[in-house]
């Protein structure tokens, strides 16, 4: 009788433990999945990053540093500083050449 009275909290108890150490374990496994994959996507986009900014100082190199600008409906061809001495335009303060619109 007494080992009766002992069994049913015995049964519960260890259950619950179960459950509770089994879901703690899916959901650390969950996280830990979620965490992994986000640093993978984070490896993902520095690289991409890197070389989007090495395609972009490629870029820069092979244009010796002119822009392209529309101000108010006029193109210019904005030229690197110390490039001529009395522009007609100037951009930014940097010199510019004003492109025909026709």
């Amino acid at each position: 009788m007494l080992l009766r009275a002992w069994v049913r909290p015995l049964v519960l108890g260890l259950s619950l433990s179960l459950g509770i150490c089994g879901g703690s374990w899916v959901a650390m496994r969950l996280l830990w999945t979620a965490i992994e994959w986000k640093v993978e996507t984070l490896a993902a986009l520095t690289v991409d990053i890197e070389q989007a900014r090495q395609t972009l100082t490629e870029i820069e190199e092979t244009t010796w540093g002119l822009e392209l600008r529309e101000i108010d409906g006029a193109r210019f061809v904005v030229l690197p500083a110390g490039t001529p001495d009395h522009p007609f335009w100037t951009v930014g303060g940097r010199p510019a050449l004003r492109l025909s619109s026709e």
